[in-house]
């Protein structure tokens, strides 16, 4: 069998707004990202010709491509992006940013202002499931599927705890 040692590098389908998009979640990050390279549409493309069709960018090490297509493909939440945060300080500051123009959504989900679904789910969330106790995993799981918006930490530790 053959090792593959291939990066995965997710592309994102926008209207015209990678470029603005890429910028908005390097600021949301703290910073902690760049645009690596834009690329210029072929006159002769059907992508839009007054913004670049390529805005590659990097977030916190991952490497991410921004397309600028057009309107014919848009976001849902089939797809969606996971941040693990520590610490609620963490997850306030990037909740903020992100759902900014946006909408929040059920399980620790927002959706941002360009459509893209995430998921900003605490480590401390990992750190208490598997732990062997099958009814503290369900009362977590109870307090995570009856969160509609950002998860509060604290919460879902007491739900484990059955406090």
């Amino acid at each position: 069998m053959t090792n593959i040692n291939a990066a995965i590098v997710p592309n994102l389908w926008f209207d015209r707004e990678a470029e603005q998009a890429a910028q908005h979640y390097i600021a949301a990050f703290g910073g902690n990202g760049r645009i690596v390279n834009t690329i210029d549409s072929h006159p002769d493309s059907p992508s839009p010709q007054d913004v670049p069709v390529v805005v590659e960018f990097e977030l916190s090490g991952q490497r991410f491509v921004g397309i600028n297509g057009g309107p014919q493909f848009t976001f849902n939440e089939a797809v969606s992006l996971e941040v693990r945060v520590t610490g609620q300080d963490e997850l306030d500051r990037l909740w903020a940013a992100l759902v900014e123009g946006g909408e929040e959504l059920p399980c620790g989900w927002l959706k941002d202002k360009y459509g893209l679904a995430w998921q900003l789910t605490p480590t401390e969330y990992y750190d208490l499931l598997g732990k062997g106790d099958p009814e503290a995993d369900a009362r977590l799981m109870s307090a995570v599927l009856s969160t509609h918006g950002k998860f509060d930490i604290a919460a879902l530790q007491a739900a484990y705890k059955g406090a």
